[in-house]
């Protein structure tokens, strides 16, 4: 059994984390300091094979800490934390002593409860060099990611169920909740130019209080139009406000397959839903084996993209948030024979959706830039903008997928994301320098972070290196 943990460590950092570590060892495991190492191969690391449950995305990479953790509300807590595993090679490039000292002992104390008697190896280096092979090699440790399942808008429902009962729609506002507008019109463009003229089935999934059904069943009075939703109370409320002949709505249980026929259905459409499914290959081949051969689907949702790009360098590691991943659903689509165009939606925009939100210097700028774009509609694709409008179908336009991050690879993936801001408007480029530099603080890293980013994402070495060179060898 392997227990020893080696902990590769920048060389200029050891004198001041060592003592933390001395603590973190202390009863549980021998502690061992090896000379520095001039230059560290990141090839000879042993790594950890990250993967998405759901998702084509994956990731190797040797335990960077602070970046590989699991300690985020939207995943579901796996049975052993990836810094609880033995395998895996550390390379610390930030965080605090106190924070590192706890995730060692406990990386520890798992070794000792498999009846190990573990030893901490203590390595410093003097540098880098990559690249970091990203092919799967034997000695690999997997580690899967598993997307919460918990829907965090059940609750507001619930507390508001009552008072949205006894409002007319036209008030339903004041309530203080966000999700009681009809954005129907947000695919009003690719409806009118992609969906079948005569549907007979057009599914809501994931409807909420039920507008966009209710619209669609005014637009396509021969079509019979099912919302459904996971919120009882959600439902209670649109089956009391909209009753028209040709509209129904349930309440469904969305790990469950969906009791349609195969090919009955000619018009999907979902609103800030589908990024709740947890197995997002699984869901969106179910729902492309729903659809009629010239059937649509058209999804608004958040992408995960723009958490890459503005949670960065936290994006660093797979995954970041919980949102779709673009490849997965342009992947599904093609496996069914369509083809998938993807939109960016400036409604909905927000700085509170990123890591940054509370730095008022990036916040109101980029909610100003927000502000004055959100009535704009669906636009070209820009990994900035945080929703976006996927329309799949037969007779949609190919994507120019060489010009979308769609590699499954999550660091071939985010290069083209950050490399993006180079083309960015003016006021996203200043958000996002002064977005990375805050995300950096907060992790506490190191200088020498700035060199593995250079390693592992060469393309956007030319712009990280200006943005967080200075930043980071000032360390504040």
């Amino acid at each position: 059994m392997d227990t020893e943990l080696v902990l590769f460590i920048p060389a200029a950092q050891t004198a001041a984390l060592y003592p933390f570590l001395e603590q973190a060892a202390e009863g549980r495991a021998e502690l061992l300091r090896d000379k520095p190492v001039p230059c560290l191969p990141l090839a000879a690391l042993r790594c950890l094979s990250i993967s998405m449950h759901g998702s084509h995305e994956h990731v190797r990479l040797p335990l960077v800490y602070p970046f590989v953790r699991t300690d985020s509300f939207n995943f579901e807590p796996p049975e052993r934390a990836a810094h609880e595993l033995a395998g895996p090679d550390w390379l610390v490039l930030g965080g605090n002593g106190e924070d590192l000292l706890a995730f060692v002992a406990e990386a520890l104390t798992a070794r000792l409860k498999d009846g190990g008697q573990p030893t901490l190896r203590v390595v410093p280096y003097a540098s880098l060099s990559g690249p970091l092979p990203q092919e799967a090699r034997p000695e690999d440790t997997p580690f899967l990611f598993r997307k919460s399942g918990k829907n965090f808008n059940q609750p507001t429902w619930a507390k508001c169920v009552d008072q949205l009962l006894t409002l007319p729609e036209e008030r339903w506002p004041e309530v203080g909740i966000s999700n009681t507008a009809d954005l129907v019109h947000v695919f009003d463009e690719a409806l009118a130019r992609l969906a079948p003229k005569k549907p007979r089935l057009i599914l809501d999934l994931g409807c909420g209080l039920g507008q966009i059904a209710r619209t669609l069943a005014q637009r396509f009075p021969g079509a019979l139009v099912v919302g459904v939703d996971a919120s009882s109370e959600a439902i209670a409320v649109a089956r009391q406000a909209f009753q028209l002949p040709n509209l129904r709505y349930g309440v469904v249980d969305f790990s469950r397959p969906l009791d349609f026929a195969k090919g009955s259905v000619d018009l999907i459409v979902s609103t800030n839903a589908l990024p709740y499914a947890q197995d997002q290959l699984g869901s969106a081949r179910e729902l492309f084996g729903l659809l009629s051969p010239q059937g649509l689907l058209l999804n608004h949702c958040r992408a995960e993209e723009s958490h890459l790009f503005w949670d960065f360098p936290k994006s660093l590691a797979l995954p970041s948030n919980t949102q779709i991943f673009l490849s997965d659903w342009v992947s599904a689509a093609r496996e069914s024979g369509r083809n998938t165009e993807v939109l960016s939606v400036p409604l909905g925009m927000a700085a509170l959706y990123f890591l940054p939100n509370q730095a008022r210097p990036f916040s109101e700028p980029l909610n100003a830039f927000a502000d004055t774009r959100r009535h704009d509609g669906p636009g070209a694709y820009a990994p900035w903008v945080s929703h976006v409008l996927l329309a799949h179908s037969a007779q949609a336009r190919p994507a120019a997928e060489a010009a979308l991050p769609l590699a499954s690879n999550h660091l071939a993936r985010l290069g083209p994301v950050l490399g993006a801001v180079v083309a960015a408007p003016r006021e996203i480029q200043e958000a996002a320098i002064l977005a990375w530099i805050c995300n950096a603080r907060m992790l506490g890293l190191l200088p020498e972070a700035l060199e593995f980013f250079e390693a592992v994402l060469p393309d956007s070495a030319p712009v990280l290196r200006p943005v967080l060179g200075a930043s980071l060898a000032a360390g504040d």
